[in-house]
């Protein structure tokens, strides 16, 4: 680690919401609460929020090929949730968590690549804060996580991935409620472990022996250079460090560690490389299996850090996925033999090795089960049983209304979440949601909506669409989820008032909150 400190080696200050100074930089709207005393057994909060992961890819769920020990011990200390959902990619499940709202209320990405391109000189700073502000004023989010936890008495910070996207700035995360933050804005510039420079409470910090940036992605080896700086290296270090501050200044913290792991393209530091054996791998799958580790070890280094901090006891650690797995990092699809107009319908036949949909249909982009389904572990010591599991079909934006009741918040504005507290505690009466509900904007698929075990999804119609005409085609497809976890059995056409009746309650989703 003594090289890494060389670039990274300052502590991480924190920055307050300008607001507080009267600044107002944050969007017009947002409800700002006052920082308040803690009650006295408020517990501390750490959230690992890893990046495309499905349950497959990690051995508490069956994952044969390489472990995830520190995972496992987790799970093996907390409550599992197999039906846990994200949303199909990243921006729209981050902006989920942090606003307690489905993607039909939740604030709507900018465009990405903008500090990349910006970087590289391809776009102009007025292109640049144009794109920035693109639809932020159509739906910017009148309540945020990281602002309820400030008013719990709580110090915020995030790290890594940082915000919402696709392209962030200080000011943005601040408005989200965090004192400190320390990572990537562009979640393009994401996409790569080597960036040129990474930010840290809006001031820009350099890594001059990485690559530059100099096109419109970042440069990714495969394997990097012996001088290169693996960014994972840096939050961790950081986030190890910010526990420590608070726990010698005795604050509580609501902390987000959002790994890059194990979102592609594929990629791993030389000294991380530790299936580089595996000689009937594909290179692919080896950095992939690579990188997994590496995110069960930043797990296992972080719960050690709070165990040696005497933090344990008082904390609630959540490992969580955004949206779920990915096989493009490893894995070529380009002869799959069900694909028809170009076009894949999601099933699964046996070419991810790794399996990290579990046999779910779809992947990541998908409204199906494989691009929803992510994994969820919280360990909340004294709390929550050891080793227990819920069924519950729990979506993301479940996560601020349960933190707000632990913390005893009054949420201000009209949300979608509910609170699982009475899940996790075996204590109370839990209240069910009428249905769950997701958008879609990548055109895997449209709509989706889940009622008990029904699930309505607006999925594309391969044999009347076609990639080479860019003609896309959906239809109204119906599965029971408990009969059908793969959605292979299509029963639209023989439950017709059912569709209908799912139909009229996707329109129902849509209707803005109060």
């Amino acid at each position: 680690m003594r090289r890494l400190q060389t670039y990274v080696g300052r502590s991480l200050r924190p920055l307050f919401c300008p607001i507080v100074a009267g600044l107002g930089f944050f969007p017009e709207g947002i409800v700002v609460a006052a920082q308040a005393a803690p009650a006295p057994d408020h517990p501390n909060v750490l959230i690992i929020y890893a990046d495309d992961i499905g349950r497959g890819d990690l051995s508490c769920w069956g994952q044969r090929h390489f472990q995830t020990p520190n995972i496992d011990r987790l799970a093996s200390e907390g409550m599992r949730l197999p039906n846990f959902y994200g949303c199909t990619v990243c921006a729209p499940a981050r902006a989920s968590l942090l606003t307690g709202t489905s993607n039909a209320h939740s604030p709507l990405p900018n465009e990405g690549g903008l500090e990349c391109e910006l970087a590289a000189g391809l776009i102009s700073r007025e292109e640049f804060e144009k794109g920035v502000a693109h639809r932020q004023s159509e739906r910017p989010g009148r309540y945020f996580l990281g602002q309820m936890a400030r008013s719990a008495g709580y110090h915020t910070a995030y790290f890594g991935k940082l915000g919402i996207g696709y392209t962030e700035t200080a000011e943005r995360i601040a408005g989200y409620g965090f004192d400190a933050h320390c990572g990537l804005y562009d979640s393009v510039i994401c996409w790569g472990f080597y960036p040129e420079y990474y930010w840290e409470n809006g001031q820009k910090v350099p890594l001059p022996g990485n690559p530059k940036f100099d096109r419109a992605t970042p440069h990714c080896p495969l394997v990097g250079g012996e001088q290169m700086i693996y960014s994972e290296d840096i939050w961790l270090e950081k986030c190890r460090d910010y526990l420590t501050e608070q726990a010698q200044k005795k604050n509580p913290f609501f902390a987000i560690y959002a790994t890059q792991l194990p979102h592609g393209p594929a990629s791993i530091a030389p000294q991380d490389f530790v299936y580089s054996d595996r000689t009937e791998w594909t290179q692919q799958e080896r950095v992939y299996a690579s990188m997994m580790h590496k995110l069960d070890s930043l797990v296992g280094a972080l719960t050690a850090h709070l165990d040696d901090l005497g933090l344990s006891d008082n904390t609630v650690v959540i490992f969580m996925g955004d949206n779920g797995h990915e096989t493009l990092p490893y894995l070529d699809v380009s002869g799959r033999n069900d694909v028809v107009n170009g076009l894949w319908s999601g099933h699964q036949r046996g070419e991810d090795r790794f399996d990290g949909t579990l046999g779910q249909r779809g992947v990541k982009r998908s409204n199906h089960q494989g691009g929803l389904n992510v994994p969820f572990i919280i360990r909340w010591p004294g709390k929550i049983t050891p080793g227990s599991e819920s069924e519950r079909r729990t979506p993301v934006y479940d996560i601020l209304p349960t933190f707000a009741a632990i913390m005893g918040v009054e949420i201000p504005v009209a949300i979608d979440g509910l609170s699982i507290l009475p899940t996790l505690t075996g204590e109370g009466r839990q209240r069910e949601h009428a249905f769950l509900f997701w958008h879609n904007s990548t055109g895997a698929s449209k709509e989706a909506l889940i009622v008990g075990d029904w699930k309505l999804i607006k999925e594309m119609d391969c044999q009347a669409s076609s990639r080479e005409a860019r003609r896309r085609v959906y239809r109204a497809a119906l599965y029971n989820l408990a009969e059908d976890p793969y959605e292979s059995k299509d029963l639209a056409s023989a439950m017709p008032e059912r569709v209908n009746e799912m139909l009229e309650m996707i329109k129902q989703a849509q209707q803005p909150l109060p």
